[in-house]
């Protein structure tokens, strides 16, 4: 049956936070963090003079422990440059103020075409796009980089290859490249390379680095090549021989041979086999 075409959805830059252990936190406490998340949104808005973004966003669907959002594709080079800082501001003075407990928080921008909000259905930004910004939220990668950090690091963000070209490859973002750290990573049927952020970077990511342990997100590696070799000795050796792969040494003599040879010791030298190299150690 013949495919036909269809329009493209809108190009929308995506942004997704969740808050790290939301289900280590009290049961009581679930419902509370859940209506706080939009409001730290907002308030890091706020802090870039940004409020008229936020208020432009194109749909915000919660996910218990986070937000979905999508925004302009202008939008792309303010979350990628200012928003994680400004995020990682917000937490900490909400856990100052706020009787909630400190909050940390992942944070994942991709770009892409998603579709727009669907008033009789539940298809809202519906995309390829999206669903790679999910994948990057769930990566190790940016797990990684709370779990090995202190309490004093509240934000951890990742974006994709796409979102880290167009907005800050290309310049847009006021971020340079060298603050962003690329790592491969595989979540389920999803693989590329990713870019991480630390605002304020603790603990081990300090003395380690951002990019994590061996772990699933890693694509794996192809095993190691292993040469074959075929080496032989025989005949009467006086002496100790030790045998490799290309060496083969005796008394006070080495004899090294490449590929597949033989080398014959009696009572002369004799080799078989092409580029062997004989060095007699022997005084005379």
């Amino acid at each position: 049956m013949e495919r036909k075409w269809v329009p493209l959805p809108p190009y929308r830059s995506l942004l997704v936070v969740d808050v790290k252990d939301f289900s280590g936190l009290p049961g009581r406490d679930h419902a509370a963090v859940t209506d706080a998340i939009p409001e730290i949104l907002y308030g890091a808005f706020e802090r870039l003079g940004a409020v008229d973004v936020w208020a432009r966003r194109l749909f915000a669907q919660s996910t218990g422990d986070g937000l979905s959002t999508a925004f302009d594709p202008a939008a792309l080079p303010l979350l990628v440059d200012a928003l994680p800082g400004s995020l990682q501001e917000e937490l900490e003075f909400r856990a100052r103020v706020d009787g909630l407990p400190a909050l940390r928080m992942r944070l994942s921008v991709s770009v892409g075409p998603v579709t727009d909000p669907n008033p009789g259905g539940v298809s809202t930004g519906s995309g390829e796009a999206r669903v790679e910004n999910h994948r990057l939220l769930d990566s190790d990668a940016v797990r990684d980089l709370l779990t090995r950090s202190g309490p004093a690091t509240r934000v951890a963000a990742v974006i994709s290859r796409r979102a880290f070209e167009d907005a800050v490859r290309s310049g847009y973002a006021g971020v340079d490249e060298e603050e962003y750290v690329a790592v491969p990573v595989r979540v389920k049927s999803y693989e590329d390379t990713v870019y991480l952020r630390v605002p304020r970077p603790t603990g081990d990511l300090l003395r380690s680095g951002f990019k994590p342990p061996a772990s699933a997100d890693a694509p794996a590696a192809a095993p190691a090549e292993r040469d074959t070799w075929s080496n032989h000795v025989s005949g009467v050796v006086h002496g100790n021989v030790v045998q490799s792969r290309d060496h083969y040494h005796g008394d006070r003599t080495t004899y090294t041979a490449r590929g597949d040879n033989t080398v014959n010791t009696g009572s002369g030298n004799q080799f078989t086999g092409n580029d062997v190299r004989y060095r007699d150690r022997r005084r005379s």
